[in-house]
């Protein structure tokens, strides 16, 4: 079995919203690079859909605040691009500035 094809332990990374009239994010977000799930939140704002970001976190910290930073930017860009609305992310920004941090270092 290669490293790819271990069990995932997946963590909790972000929650996002979009409007609710884009309740099919979670079948456009992207299929390649990194692992990770995007799964419908059970409650949401009235208007909106809310989704749970959660990353293959196997490989350590630093590489689900990445793969989180890489996933958080692919959606946003779908979310512009594809559905022609803003993602806002409700909780996970952390990440982002954590990822940028990373990068410098």
């Amino acid at each position: 079995m290669t490293t790819s094809d271990a069990t995932p332990h997946w963590r909790f990374m972000a929650i996002v919203e979009v409007d609710e009239a884009h309740d099919n994010l979670a079948e456009l977000a992207p299929r390649e690079g990194p692992r990770f799930r995007l799964a419908p939140c059970e409650r949401s704002p009235k208007g909106y859909v809310w989704y749970e970001l959660a990353v293959d976190g196997s490989h350590g910290e630093s590489t689900a605040v990445r793969d989180a930073h890489i996933v958080l930017r692919a959606l946003e860009r779908l979310a512009l691009d594809m559905l022609r609305t803003e993602m806002r992310i409700v909780s996970g920004s952390e990440w982002l500035a954590l990822a940028r941090n990373l990068r410098r270092a």
